[in-house]
């Protein structure tokens, strides 16, 4: 017997039509259209044939199979008809419908459960009261913990961790890596990296193998090179970092002028001190040595050597002028 699928809402909730509600990655739409190889039409043509509304996202072929032999007759119920060559009765339909906003949690989290037991049989570690969607790819052995959720298309790499309180969104995380109360959007991580706790990985932000992005690191549309050490408390946005660069504690790449975004360049192996900042557009080459707390405003040539701060003025006794 031929389905056929018919787009229609039965609420809205916050602009997004019921059908099209997210469950675990997929929309009742996409789900009763995978599930039952349906197609969807405006209108269905005559004859024989069972007709339904996307408000049975579990529903099965077997269901569908079984209601069919219980019924001799054409049959209207909520969510749809069959209709066969009889007049029509008024009967039960499918159980768990989603036809009100208060039924959309019961079935969001048996969403979430089915796609946990689904990525387990891969090889991969769930726990409950993780958020992993059906389109997320798990390699074997990667762990989710508790309270983490990750979206979209993401893919993450064998024997990786996403601790709970991440968020993982349209972003890659390389093998062996471990992302710590972290958020990452649009973002790529390599190989047996660590990111957090605290750190956020915002859209074209590329990093590299072996890399340690630490607490409350920031990264933004910047390419971050092999072994690079970004520990702490920094934002490093518009730039490109070679391989096992040092970027220290309070390091910051002023990368916006008040216009216009500029982009700054870290040689290999440089070492950034502690609350320096890097004024783009600015390159700085291989080997360099940045002291803290200096404000760099003009290129540095491999091997160079820069401080940029004054020189601090001790008065003996002063302070009684100000705490007395």
């Amino acid at each position: 017997m031929k389905i056929y699928l018919i787009r229609r809402s039965y609420f809205t909730f916050r602009g997004t039509k019921s059908c099209d509600l997210p469950l675990a990655g997929a929309s009742c739409l996409e789900r009763m259209k995978h599930n039952l190889g349906a197609e969807v039409v405006d209108a269905p043509p005559a004859g024989e044939k069972l007709v339904l509304y996307p408000v049975y996202p579990f529903l099965t072929a077997e269901d569908v199979a079984r209601f069919a032999a219980l019924h001799a007759g054409s049959v209207r119920f909520a969510g749809g008809y069959l209709e066969r060559s009889a007049p029509f009765s008024e009967e039960e339909g499918f159980p768990d419908g989603l036809f009100s906003l208060g039924q959309y949690p019961a079935l969001q989290t048996r969403a979430y459960l089915e796609s946990a037991a689904y990525h387990l049989r891969q090889g991969a570690l769930v726990e409950e009261g993780a958020r992993v969607d059906v389109t997320v790819r798990l390699g074997r052995g990667a762990i989710v913990r508790q309270g983490a959720c990750v979206t979209g298309g993401s893919v993450v790499g064998e024997d990786a961790v996403i601790s709970g309180g991440s968020f993982v969104e349209d972003s890659a995380v390389g093998a062996g890596t471990q992302v710590v109360m972290s958020r990452l959007f649009g973002a790529k991580v390599g190989k047996r990296c660590t990111v957090g706790p605290y750190a956020t990985l915002r859209p074209a932000s590329l990093v590299g193998d072996d890399v340690r992005i630490g607490s409350f690191v920031e990264v933004k549309n910047a390419s971050v090179g092999d072994g690079c050490k970004i520990a702490h408390l920094a934002y490093v946005g518009d730039a490109e970092l070679g391989s096992k660069v040092n970027v220290g504690c309070g390091v910051v790449f002023v990368n916006y002028d008040g216009r216009r975004k500029h982009r700054s360049y870290v040689g290999d192996g440089s070492f950034l001190g502690s609350n320096c900042n890097l004024v783009a557009p600015v390159r700085i080459g291989a080997g360099c040595f940045l002291a803290a707390g200096t404000t760099l405003t003009r290129d540095m040539a491999d091997g160079d050597f820069c401080i940029g701060r004054s020189r601090e003025s001790v008065r003996p006794k002063g302070a009684e002028k100000y705490l007395g």
